[in-house]
C-alpha cells in the first residue's frame, strides 16, 4: 500500500473589488423638471374640470357678496322688529297699568259714593227721627307701639244750620273683661292725660284721635262715645262700636 501525501495549499488574500460612485448632476434636473410637468398636467386637469363643471368665480364671488348684502340687510331688519317689539310689549304694560289705576279710581269713586250715600241715609234718619243733628264718622281702631296700646280716630259731625258754634264734652268709655270678669273703664283708666271728658269746640266738624293703655290681662270689646253739648239746639250724642269694628 502505497503512502498518502499531503500537499500544503498556501493561504492567498483575496482582494474585494472597490466599487467607484459618480455623481451625476443631470438625474436631479430630470426628477425636478417631471414634478414640475406633473403640477402643469394636474392644474390643467383641475381648470378643465372646473370649466366643464361651469363654475365661474367672478360670478360665483358677485353671488357670495349679494348674499353677505342680504344677510346684514336682515340682520338689520331683525334688530328693527325686536325694538319694535319691545316698544309695544311697554307700550302694552302701560296701557295695562293705566287700565288698573283708572279701575282702582272707580272703584275708589264707587266706594266714596256708596259712603256718601250712607251718610245721606243717616242725615235723613237724624232728621226724620228727630234724633238730633250730631254724629260720628270714620271711626277706626288700630294697634300702637306697645303691649295693650292702641290707636283711636274718628270724626264728630254737627249738620244743624243754625247752630253755628258746637260747644260740648266728649266721653269716651270701653267695656270688656278683665281677667276674665267684666269691666268698664271710663277715659281716666286708659288715656295719657288722666282727664274724665275732653272739651270741645268747633263748627261743622272735629277730629279727634288719640291712644289708649290699657291695663294687664284686660280684653276690649266696645267702645262707648257720648257727646254732651252745651248747646241747646242739639241733643246729646251717645254711639258704640264693637272693638272688633
Amino acid at each position: 500500500m502505497k503512502p498518502v501525501t499531503t500537499t500544503k495549499v498556501r493561504d492567498k488574500r483575496i482582494r474585494s473589488p472597490r466599487i467607484v460612485h459618480h455623481h451625476d448632476r443631470r438625474g436631479y434636473w430630470q426628477v425636478l423638471l417631471l414634478l414640475v410637468l406633473l403640477g402643469a398636467i394636474g392644474w390643467q386637469a383641475y381648470s378643465w374640470g372646473v370649466r366643464q363643471g361651469g363654475y365661474d368665480q367672478e360670478h360665483s364671488t358677485r353671488e357670495i357678496a349679494a348674499l353677505q348684502t342680504a344677510l346684514r340687510e336682515q340682520q338689520a331688519e331683525a334688530r328693527d322688529l325686536e325694538a319694535a317689539s319691545i316698544r309695544y310689549r311697554r307700550q302694552a304694560e302701560i296701557e295695562q297699568q293705566a287700565s288698573r289705576e283708572l279701575q282702582q279710581q272707580l272703584i275708589a269713586v264707587e266706594n266714596e259714593k256708596a259712603a256718601l250715600q250712607s251718610e245721606m241715609e243717616t242725615l235723613r234718619s237724624l232728621v226724620s227721627n228727630n234724633n238730633g243733628s250730631l254724629y260720628i264718622k270714620n271711626f277706626k281702631l288700630q294697634p300702637a307701639e306697645g303691649e295693650n296700646r292702641f290707636k283711636y280716630d274718628f270724626t264728630i259731625v254737627q249738620v244743624m244750620e243754625k247752630v253755628e258754634i258746637t260747644k260740648g264734652k266728649l266721653v269716651m268709655k270701653v267695656s270688656g273683661k278683665l281677667n276674665g270678669k267684666k269691666k268698664r273703664l271710663d277715659r281716666t283708666e286708659f288715656s295719657d292725660d288722666d282727664e274724665k271728658a275732653v272739651k270741645l269746640e268747633f263748627s261743622n266738624f272735629q277730629d279727634v284721635h288719640g291712644e289708649m293703655q290699657f291695663p294687664e290681662g284686660f280684653e276690649p270689646e266696645s267702645v262707648l262715645i257720648e257727646f254732651l253739648p252745651r248747646n241747646k239746639e242739639l241733643k246729646k250724642m251717645s254711639k258704640t262700636f264693637s272693638w272688633s269694628g
